[in-house]
């Protein structure tokens, strides 16, 4: 197990979340992707926990977080100025 959660760039579908995940606690990726989507189809929080971890988590590489990643585009972003 690694010292700490990251998203994966390597198993991933949309963001890494779940690849990422799946690696920290030893379990398949598919089966963490099921899960989320049944959490958010029947409990109605699965995907509120998925983009809270995308936005917190960095990838496994160092790379940016997802509210890093936002922020940064964001501020690119000429709005016309």
């Amino acid at each position: 197990m690694t010292s700490s959660m990251s998203r994966s760039r390597s198993d991933k579908v949309i963001a890494g979340v779940c690849g990422g995940l799946a690696r920290q606690f030893n379990i398949d990726s598919n089966l963490l992707r099921v899960l989320f989507v049944l959490a958010a189809i029947f409990l109605q929080f699965g995907w509120v926990i998925y983009v809270v971890l995308w936005l917190l988590l960095p990838y496994e590489d160092g790379g940016p977080t997802g509210l890093e990643s936002l922020k940064r585009q964001f501020s690119n972003t000429n709005l016309g100025n």
